[in-house]
């Protein structure tokens, strides 16, 4: 078989390394190449499934509930319970910037945020539709403070520490 190169200049080069122009290559180059994307794609595709990117951190004095509207559905989320000074993550794949409302009852006092709020609170995690679906965008993490005040940061706060969930067993 002859091996030769798209340019003159480079001929010598590929031939010394074995390499042969792209219009030169067999069906079965392009049937490796066409594997090797396809389980890329399906890789990186499915690295998106374990994505768990919004968590709230509750840091004010008592316990407090949070409920959230995602844009893919028309209900809330059930109402969690998070204890003071520990954490807790939305549901699976669930991102800032996907949140349409946000509810957190404090000490028998109801917080609300609307689209806009949640909007300003994104900004301070951005991320690009593209990174979220390859969970290549980092975490956003909602701190309560109490009283109804909250805030966004895209770094790691500290101390955080995630509240355990189980059934007691």
């Amino acid at each position: 078989m002859r091996r030769t190169c798209a340019t003159v200049l480079w001929r010598t080069a590929c031939r010394d390394v074995g390499l042969r122009p792209f219009a030169d290559s067999s069906k079965r180059s392009y049937t490796i190449h066409m594997r090797t994307f396809f389980i890329l794609g399906i890789a990186l595709a499915l690295t998106a499934c374990d994505a768990w990117p919004t968590v709230v951190d509750n840091r004010a004095q008592g316990p407090i509930s949070v409920r959230y509207l995602h844009q893919d559905y028309n209900y809330w989320s059930a109402p969690f319970p998070i204890k003071a000074g520990f954490a807790m993550s939305f549901a699976r794949a669930h991102w800032i910037q996907e949140i349409r409302g946000l509810r957190i009852k404090d000490a028998g006092r109801d917080y609300r945020w609307s689209a806009a709020g949640i909007a300003h609170l994104a900004s301070a995690c951005p991320s690009s539709e593209f990174s979220r679906r390859l969970s290549s965008a980092g975490n956003c993490y909602l701190v309560y403070l109490g009283g109804g005040r909250l805030k966004a940061m895209a770094d790691l706060p500290t101390g955080l520490q995630y509240e355990q969930i189980g059934n007691g067993s």
